[in-house]
């Protein structure tokens, strides 16, 4: 996936910025400023705010190395690509990085004010709704002034209420909330001990104002969007909802993919020293060890046999059990996408496209424990017949299950009057006249080698 139209590995900054050289007043070196900017979208993003925190607190942490002007990172809208600006601009130095508004620029600013001041107007009653919904909130009201004993500054927040001990302040984000105002409001809360809690209209993967990366980018990469609908949402539930995006680590080419699931305040994990509150942990899931990854892939067959076993146990049919499975992955428990699971396996393919093979599943799972599994079958020599009828196109592979699992004797034992004997006979002999009828099905390849290791590939099944 491509996330704002930027390739994972390419450089973010522009190709030819104004400003090439910032100097770096920690270390005190020149630095290029494609190497500042880099590659990383999630930790240029932390920078941005960084160094916008740095130049509010007048220690800032890079200047231009020609005027020694202190400078901020800004993006193009066109291309989404990074330069540095001046904080000032005299032109006394030969980087040009500020440009004036033509007419047009202005009037559409005008009417995006108008526009959005409604819908802040709309976004603060729906918010204040959705926390009077729950218990867990107190003393909610919008716009009070918040006096800090602390910096003896103070902020109005759009809405602020009491969770428990902790003193939140909710904000709603919009177009005009400048990076400016981000860091100074958390820098604020920060101090006093509160919580900042950024709220969205909306929240698109692509396309986005580079404002709402801002907020984004330094929440853990977990941003919350209030509406008409999480508003009633919470009345029904007597919660705080909201519809929660986030991030997750695609491990294998070091791109993100969003999720989205509606849940309550409660849920959420808050870190005051991070300004941070989220549902998703990327961070630590993006720093997990890479053995601690491969360990819980190689756990997940288990983990899926072990739901699967107690999902066909709830019902007396293959048509009920098909039937839940038809909101596959929706019924999955949700903590299978805290571990990857459904990126990082075959299980992710499986949606509205593709469904499980029900069906197959509960043979193959019968074959390793000797028993009907799902189906409505009293005897495992019953779930024999029904796969050499209905499925040759597995028989081959089924047949390696009974040897891997050892179930010869089992079929002996069940096989009173002969039948299976006799289907055998048949089956083989048809093998070697119709060939085709017996290829091995790879439609459902991956997800089987998957879950049955021990069998072997399918398309090498030939016994």
């Amino acid at each position: 996936m491509h996330i704002d139209g930027l390739t994972a590995g390419g450089n973010l900054a522009v190709e030819q910025p104004e400003i090439r050289v910032v100097l770096d007043t920690v270390s005190g070196f020149e630095c290029p400023v494609g190497e500042v900017i880099g590659h990383d979208r999630d930790r240029l993003m932390q920078l941005r705010l960084e160094v916008k925190t740095s130049n509010q607190e007048d220690r800032a942490k890079y200047l231009c190395a020609e005027c020694f002007v202190p400078v901020y990172l800004v993006s193009t809208r066109a291309t989404r690509r990074f330069f540095f600006r001046h904080m000032k601009e005299d032109h006394s130095c030969s980087a040009v990085t500020r440009g004036k508004l033509n007419q047009d620029e202005i009037d559409a600013r005008k009417y995006n004010g108008a526009k959005e001041s409604f819908q802040h107007r709309q976004m603060k009653s729906w918010l204040m709704e959705s926390l009077q919904a729950s218990g867990m909130f107190t003393g909610i009201v919008p716009e009070q002034r918040w006096t800090g004993p602390v910096t003896r500054v103070w902020r109005r927040p759009d809405v602020s209420a009491m969770y428990g001990e902790l003193q939140v302040a909710f904000e709603v984000q919009r177009s005009t909330t400048y990076l400016d105002v981000i860091a100074a409001r958390r820098s604020f809360y920060l101090k006093e001990g509160g919580l900042l809690f950024w709220v969205f209209a909306k929240f698109e993967e692509t396309g986005r104002r580079l404002t709402l990366d801002d907020v984004f980018y330094n929440n853990n990469q977990n941003a919350f969007v209030v509406s008409e609908e999480t508003r009633d949402a919470s009345r029904t539930a007597g919660k705080s909802l909201f519809d929660c995006i986030w991030a997750e680590p695609d491990y294998g080419n070091s791109l993100t993919e969003l999720r989205r699931e509606r849940v309550s305040f409660e849920q959420l994990t808050i870190d005051l020293n991070k300004q941070q509150a989220f549902f998703y942990d990327y961070s630590a899931a993006k720093n997990q060890p890479i053995a601690e990854q491969e360990e819980e892939r190689i756990s997940w067959p288990t983990r899926f046999e072990s739901w699967w076993l107690e999902l066909a146990s709830r019902h007396t049919s293959l048509y009920d059990q098909q039937n839940e499975l038809r909101d596959f992955p929706q019924c999955v428990p949700r903590d299978w996408n805290d571990w990857g699971m459904m990126k990082l396996t075959p299980l992710h393919m499986y949606d509205k496209d593709l469904n499980l093979p029900v069906a197959m599943l509960d043979c193959f799972y019968s074959a390793k424990h000797g028993r009907p599994i799902g189906l409505n079958r009293r005897h495992f020599i019953e779930v024999a017949h029904y796969l050499a009828a209905s499925y040759p196109k597995y028989l081959r592979w089924f047949r390696r299950a009974l040897k891997v699992y050892e179930r010869a004797s089992l079929l002996k034992e069940q096989d009173k009057k002969g039948n299976w004997s006799k289907r055998v006979r048949e089956y083989t002999q048809d093998m070697r006249v119709n060939p085709s009828k017996y290829a091995s099905e790879l439609k459902h390849q991956l997800l089987f080698e998957f879950l049955f290791p021990e069998l072997g590939p399918l398309s090498d099944a030939s016994t």
